[in-house]
């Protein structure tokens, strides 16, 4: 029997009571058997069938505990050595708490470094229990910067990133893995299944795929020839809408009657049990504790995801044929139905768990007010036919002359989860500044991708160059490659091109147009070192041979 009245919550001092000394609610068995959120194991392999709507009054899905084999969990504790695993599984040789001494004589600490022929990889791995925010990816950055040119830089974050900290890593080109992605790339290289070259892949209850890989590959770019696929890889990852309706009334001790009532669509990852509604502030639950993951607005992309399962239906079967230029990875459900429903109980219970307000009154004499926590009942909980919806989302590296940049794309809706190639890396949104500028190139000799104010085309040869790797005629103005503006001005000894060049009919040596003056005894042109200058109101300019 509850030690408290699930009405009225007023403390029961007998074990084996039939009624509420306060509001007469009968104490019966069902009454006792409350929704309290409770930690419990990671349920085993989800063995159940999958292929059709589940409804929960056919039959009753009651929560069963056993030992975890998907491990899913295991990322947040020992995320570096996940890390560690995934890249050694895809060819990288690995180290983990590497010292390395940067440009500026400060030694840096990465967490993990991985090497395949010429590409290296900085890695970043954080925990936290909340977002990772701008700061901590703005300090990776300073490291990146502080090892000097050639590092690739990958942030990854068990909880996620808040929206400025992803502008930022973009901005930067550094490439973020939050929680949905780190999970899929784990699950692909342990237990998933990938589809390869040819293959025939038969799909249920996908979303349609209505960006495909020409479509998200596509740059818009004025030397996108320049920009080839690294790696692509199209996953499906499943995940499962669940409708439900809550309504409850309850007397408090005063008789007053309150009512409670709430309906809506719980998405969860069928990978973990992770939901991806905002999370009740009220309350904890199993998936609370499973993900330590706090959902908010600053959480963008869990937003997105729940947004592409809720807003988009599947279709019920569909297949597709690989192409050869990606690899495609489906991911099967890894847990059962009966934590899917507890998790949605659960969900529910918190959602709606809060405190009644009621003012006693003994005689005449009103008394404090005071409060009784509301916990639902799960009889009071209706969950209806539910849908399982599996998201298939695009993972895209480009290789720019060696710098390699990431896109990620939902394959359905189109939306651009992460680009390091659109944005110039000298502009990037913070908060509601948005400074962010889409670039128009990738520079000829280091690949970097920039806006029109940070790379120019070298009008002599076409080439686009960054601003590190081009010169400024001082004579007139206009930006060259390094090749085609390398010769300096005797005067100013500053670039100029070939098209200012003038050769010193006196010195012979080569100087800038801009600096051409005219002896006014015998007409010639010469550069300003070999012609005199008098005169205070009325100037006049003597070359050294009339002198």
């Amino acid at each position: 029997m509850p030690k408290f009245c699930p009405e009225c919550g007023t403390p029961l001092q007998y074990t084996n009571a039939k009624f509420c000394p306060e509001c007469g609610t009968e104490l019966t068995q069902e009454t006792s058997s409350q929704i309290v959120p409770t930690k419990t194991q990671s349920d085993p392999p989800s063995d159940d069938d999958w292929s059709d709507p589940i409804d929960w009054s056919d039959e009753d899905y009651t929560e069963e505990s056993g030992p975890s084999s998907a491990n899913v969990y295991e990322l947040g504790t020992k995320l570096e050595e996940m890390v560690d695993s995934i890249y050694q599984a895809e060819g990288y040789k690995t180290e983990r708490r590497v010292r390395m001494p940067g440009q500026g004589g400060y030694t840096n600490e990465i967490d993990v470094v991985a090497k395949r022929g010429k590409k290296q990889i900085a890695i970043e791995c954080k925990n936290f229990k909340d977002a990772v925010g701008i700061k901590e990816v703005r300090d990776f950055s300073k490291r990146l910067d502080d090892l000097g040119g050639g590092w690739r830089g990958v942030f990854v974050a068990f909880n996620d990133f808040t929206i400025d900290a992803q502008n930022f890593a973009e901005s930067k080109n550094i490439e973020i893995v939050g929680h949905e992605e780190i999970k899929e790339k784990w699950l692909a290289v342990s237990v998933g299944r990938t589809s390869w070259k040819g293959e025939k892949l038969n799909l249920k209850f996908a979303l349609p795929i209505e960006s495909d890989y020409l479509a998200v590959t596509t740059l818009p770019l004025q030397n996108k020839d320049l920009v080839e696929v690294s790696d692509a890889r199209l996953t499906f990852h499943p995940y499962i809408k669940i409708p439900y309706s809550f309504k409850a009334q309850v007397y408090d001790p005063t008789k007053e009657l309150h009512k409670f009532s709430d309906d809506g669509i719980v998405v969860i990852d069928l990978l973990d049990g992770r939901v991806l509604n905002r999370q009740a502030e009220k309350g904890s639950s199993f998936f609370n504790s499973l993900s330590a993951s706090k959902q908010s607005t600053s959480n963008t992309r869990t937003l997105q995801t729940f947004n592409e399962v809720l807003n988009y239906s599947p279709s019920p079967e569909y297949s597709i044929t690989i192409g050869s230029d990606y690899q495609i990875t489906e991911l099967k459900p890894e847990i059962t139905k009966r934590t899917v429903q507890r998790v949605a109980i659960e969900y529910i219970t918190a959602k709606n768990t809060s405190d009644i307000t009621y003012t006693p009154s003994k005689g005449d004499t009103i008394l404090d007010s005071k409060r009784r926590k509301f916990i639902p009942r799960r009889g009071d909980i209706k969950l209806f036919n539910s849908e399982m919806v599996s998201v298939p989302k695009w993972n895209v590296h480009f290789n720019a002359l060696g710098t390699i940049y990431t896109k990620e794309v939902f394959a359905h809706s189109g939306t651009v989860l992460e680009n390091t190639i659109r944005y110039c890396p000298q502009h990037f949104k913070l908060g509601a500044i948005n400074i962010k500028k889409e670039t128009v190139a990738v520079c000829e000799v280091c690949g970097k991708a920039c806006c029109s104010e940070h790379i120019s085309q070298c009008p002599v040869c076409g080439k686009w160059v960054c601003e590190e790797h081009a010169l400024t005629c001082s004579s007139c103005g206009k930006t060259f490659c390094k090749e085609h503006a390398s010769t300096i001005c005797s005067v100013c000894n500053m670039p100029i091109c070939s098209d200012c060049e003038v050769e010193c009919p006196i010195c012979h040596r080569t100087y800038g147009s801009d600096h051409t003056q005219i002896c006014d005894k015998c007409g010639t042109a010469a550069c300003s070192q070999c012609i005199a200058t008098s005169g205070l109101f009325r100037k006049t300019r003597i070359c050294k041979n009339c002198q």
